[in-house]
């Protein structure tokens, strides 16, 4: 049976597992000429790799994770740290850069790319060893169940990754029928995982960096492809051993989660 979700977004039970790889690489939007990454995967991105894991086609799965009948929270497990990898690249559309016609036969005719031009200079930012805590519920009760049969079973329809089909990624520790226990905020509350605050509102700790990322967090589906219907503004730790401290006046809803103080978004 799938998980209710409330009017405050959270679920009465969730599955939870821990996903990390080599690299990681969370394209930014509106960046072209140097690729930078997100330091969180963008909620959207994590539907991505559910729908892979379960094998739904593309295009097919954005009302499974929409804003009311699912909950996703995300804790950085290792220190968000990053580095920059160069990398050259030829072009593979035929009609921008290809050498004369090669010949024909019959109604076919052959083109080559022209790969003795210069090659295009890319730099990519990439994290490195980049790990995160996901919790995950579903009102979907097909796709919920058969996501929750996978990772039990440590099976897959397309490998999971990090942002991109290399960054291969390693699914583990998986727990199902977590029950998120509300928690009050006392003044003060620590949060393990990423906030859906403004830098504002969270509390200043001594010796802790925060970041703030704004990422695609739902889409709908429409003739042609697909369309981001919200974005997430989110604050996070740079280091994974520090939380986000929220104050009392914070309107998000903190939960229990194991060992983790989380909010799902």
């Amino acid at each position: 049976m799938s998980p209710h979700i409330d009017a405050n977004g959270v679920p009465i039970d969730c599955l939870s597992f821990t996903v990390r790889s080599t690299w990681g690489h969370f394209k930014r939007v509106g960046r072209s000429v140097t690729k930078q990454t997100y330091r969180i995967p963008p909620r959207t991105t994590v539907a991505g790799m559910l729908a892979a894991i379960v094998g739904a086609d593309r295009d097919s799965y954005y009302d499974v994770f929409g804003a009311d009948n699912s909950a996703i929270a995300i804790t950085p497990l290792s220190d968000l740290r990053t580095v920059n990898i160069p990398t050259t690249g030829l072009g593979t559309d035929p009609k921008q850069d290809v050498t004369e016609t090669a010949g024909s036969w019959r109604t076919y005719k052959l083109t080559y790319q022209n790969t003795t031009g210069d090659r295009q200079l890319h730099s990519y930012e990439v994290l490195a060893d980049p790990a995160y805590r996901i919790d995950v519920a579903l009102e979907n009760e097909e796709f919920y169940d058969s996501l929750r049969e996978h990772l039990v079973n440590g099976t897959s329809i397309y490998p999971p990754s990090l942002g991109k089909s290399e960054y291969l990624a390693v699914i583990e520790d998986v727990e199902v029928d977590r029950e998120p226990e509300v928690q009050d905020i006392d003044e003060t509350l620590d949060i393990d995982s990423v906030v859906p605050i403004s830098l504002s509102e969270a509390v200043p700790q001594g010796k802790v960096t925060y970041g703030v990322e704004r990422s695609p967090a739902v889409m709908v589906r429409e003739s042609g492809g697909r369309r981001t219907t919200r974005f997430d503004d989110y604050v996070y730790a740079q280091q994974a051993s520090n939380p986000v401290r929220i104050g009392e006046q914070t309107d998000v809803a903190p939960v229990q989660v194991g060992d983790r103080t989380v909010v799902f978004r």
